[in-house]
């Protein structure tokens, strides 16, 4: 018998390159490790630079469900996805600062627009132009870069800028 069999699942679906994860269930520690486990592969198995998660169906949550759910957006941020929490109820909000849980550098949304908005907001992380050895692309303007260079390093360099002297 499979280990989560009796378990509820999350629902997940991606969309526009983002996990979208409704908790619309009661947080125990059964659901959050199965959550965990399917998000977590759900991530891995589509790459998607983000991940939405929804609880906005959960009515309670004390400082142990929250504590599960950072741990779980820290591996998120691991793996090299951004998170956005959202829908948190004002009274889950008001217990948890109540408990004084640390919230410092969560991203949050009041809702799945908002944090679709948040999302295209932050840039994506690019890869160093240089590690394949070519020159650096400045993408504000569209222009190659030559760092520390000058003209010593390419050859005929005054013909190719028009300086013939």
């Amino acid at each position: 018998m499979p280990l989560f069999d009796n378990i509820p699942r999350v629902a997940m679906q991606v969309s526009r390159d983002v996990v979208v994860a409704s908790i619309q269930v009661d947080l125990d520690d059964e659901v959050l490790n199965r959550f965990r486990e399917d998000l977590l592969g759900r991530v891995h198995e589509t790459g998607s630079r983000a991940v939405i998660l929804d609880v906005s169906g959960v009515d309670t949550m004390d400082c142990d469900e929250f504590a599960a759910l950072r741990s779980i957006i820290s591996m998120i941020t691991i793996m090299g996805s951004q998170s956005v929490l959202v829908g948190l109820q004002p009274g889950v909000v008001s217990a948890l600062i109540e408990m004084d849980v640390d919230v410092a550098g969560l991203q949050t949304a009041i809702d799945l627009d908002a944090a679709f908005e948040l999302i295209q907001m932050t840039p994506a992380v690019e890869p160093e132009a240089e590690a394949d050895g070519l020159p650096e692309v400045d993408s504000d303007v569209g222009q190659v870069e030559i760092a520390e260079a000058g003209e010593a390093a390419i050859p005929d360099a005054g013909r190719l800028f028009g300086d013939e002297s």
